[in-house]
Formats: structure tokens, C-alpha cells, sequence
């Protein structure tokens, strides 16, 4: 029996990559369409040099009520650029925030990214 062994294995399996997910707990989400939101990103320099230089969050009412909050806008700009693309999204029990995939030497919560994850769970809370 002659078996050939491919010398290049795809990249097929489990990767490298994690998130964090923060759950705000709810019994059942009114509108989940409202409860979604999204932060665009625009920014300035390239490569290492990139930084975050305006944010907009792009969704339902709470999206709203996320642009309305200056100082949320202030917290996620002095974020690092990978930190600051957002998700908000309902589940069947509550209403999840995360952020891009991450590998196991980048994944990790600073204070400043736990107090942005704050402010928002407290507009989810406002919203339901």
C-alpha cells in the first residue's frame, strides 16, 4: 500500500484566536434590531503607526444613544486601533459586546476597555 503524506497540511482545526464577551443579562430583549450596534472606525497614519481618529456607531436605537455619550467617544478613541472595533449584539438571554478576535498573547481586558464595555451595558441597561 503506497500512502502519500501532503507535506503542506491546511490551517484547518482550532486556531490560535479568542474574545472576550461581556453578556448584559435581560429576561427577553424588547427590539433586537435596537439592541444592535457597531462602531466604524476611521483613521489616521499607517501600519504601527495607525491610531483611531473618529468613531461612529452605526446600528438601532441603542447605536442612537451610543453616539449621543461624548465621553464614551473619548474612552474608545484613546483605545489602541484593534480595541476599538465594537459589537453589540442580542442573544436569546441578554445582550452580548466583544471585540475582534484576538490571539492568546494579545487577548486580555485593560481597565480603560473594561470601563468603555462599562458605558455601554449602562445605555443597554437605559434601553430595556
Amino acid at each position: 500500500m503506497n500512502v502519500s503524506q501532503d507535506l503542506i497540511p491546511l490551517p484547518w482545526g482550532a486556531q490560535d484566536r479568542y474574545q472576550a464577551h461581556f453578556i448584559v443579562k435581560t429576561d427577553n430583549p424588547s427590539n433586537s434590531d435596537d439592541l444592535i450596534a457597531k462602531t466604524s472606525v476611521k483613521t489616521s497614519g499607517h501600519f504601527a503607526q495607525r491610531k483611531t481618529a473618529d468613531i461612529e456607531w452605526v446600528g438601532g436605537d441603542l447605536a442612537r444613544s451610543l453616539n449621543s455619550d461624548a465621553e464614551l467617544k473619548n474612552l474608545i478613541l484613546r483605545l489602541p486601533y484593534r480595541d476599538a472595533f465594537i459589537w453589540v449584539e442580542p442573544t436569546k438571554k441578554g445582550v452580548r459586546i466583544h471585540g475582534k478576535w484576538k490571539s492568546s498573547m494579545d487577548l486580555g481586558i485593560t481597565k480603560d476597555l473594561f470601563d468603555v464595555y462599562d458605558r455601554i451595558a449602562s445605555h443597554i441597561k437605559k434601553l430595556l
